[in-house]
């Protein structure tokens, strides 16, 4: 009896113990938040996860979009807006004749513009909503050292964006990027070599829109990298640079990711035969 007694014990204390019933998944207000359910969504995604990410019904969704993009007009963009920008690199290419790098990334944009912002109790809850991209402003982030002047960058434009309560927006666009990068490979074929990324406003200022690393890291997110180059990454930065003109008091802001790649050795020769 006692036996019996000891292992059912263990059991309860084992479910209380088990990560499903972890306090870690349930946000400020004690419901299941989102992330678990969205792949985009990590626990660092916004800047602020302090409200609910619950959607309502249908009909509660359905009144939100009515109410927030009644008056909204997309060409005119939010007041001095701060936009945090990463990337996630899910592949590359290195383009020895050309001198080019071939990426394929996520890239990773959160700003907040206050003309969407609501009382989710007033919309049964519904703290988040997600919305056609096409539907509202978004920052003109670019890749200034394209190699492809025309289709600086190639995205998927169907995505949509998260639109918090709270007015912060997350657009994570798959993109296809081709970079130049001057390469020593015919000389050094497994030397180090750097390549960078870099980003900017095509058209605003940093008094206008102030551009920034997200969530402050310095590097490139390799979590979902699948790496088929033939190269290896060593390793990766990324800094902000405010570049100030003659003619001008406002700065412009850009953001270089820069990646240390090498040769993996027979790589080349595998290709070849």
């Amino acid at each position: 009896m006692n036996k019996i007694f000891i292992l059912c014990t263990v059991i309860v204390v084992a479910a209380y113990a088990s990560p499903d019933s972890s306090p870690d998944l349930t946000d400020s207000v004690g419901t299941t938040t989102s992330a678990q359910l969205d792949p985009t969504i990590t626990e660092n995604t916004v800047l602020n996860t302090n409200y609910s990410q619950g959607q309502g019904t249908i009909e509660d969704r359905t009144k939100l979009a009515a109410k927030l993009f009644k008056d909204y007009d997309k060409k005119i963009n939010p007041d001095d807006v701060k936009v945090q920008f990463g990337i996630t690199l899910v592949d590359f290419h290195v383009l020895e004749e050309t001198n080019a790098i071939e990426s394929h990334a996520w890239l990773r944009c959160v700003w907040k513009d206050p003309r969407l912002q609501w009382n989710a109790e007033e919309f049964g809850g519904a703290g988040l909503l997600r919305i056609d991209s096409d539907m509202l402003w978004k920052p003109d982030v670019t890749l200034y050292n394209s190699a492809d002047p025309v289709n600086m960058i190639n995205c998927w434009r169907q995505s949509n964006v998260l639109i918090y309560a709270n007015g912060e927006i997350l657009w994570v666009p798959s993109c296809k990027m081709l970079t130049r990068c001057h390469l020593t490979l015919k000389k050094e074929p497994y030397g180090e070599q750097v390549c960078g990324l870099k980003f900017g406003s095509w058209t605003f200022d940093g008094f206008a829109l102030d551009l920034d690393l997200y969530n402050g890291k310095k590097t490139m997110d390799l979590t979902d990298l699948n790496n088929s180059s033939g190269f290896e990454i060593v390793s990766t930065t990324a800094e902000k640079t405010n570049k100030m003109y003659p003619c001008c008091k406002e700065p412009y802001p850009s953001l270089t990711f820069n990646m240390t790649i090498k040769r993996i050795p027979g790589e080349e020769l595998i290709k070849k035969w």
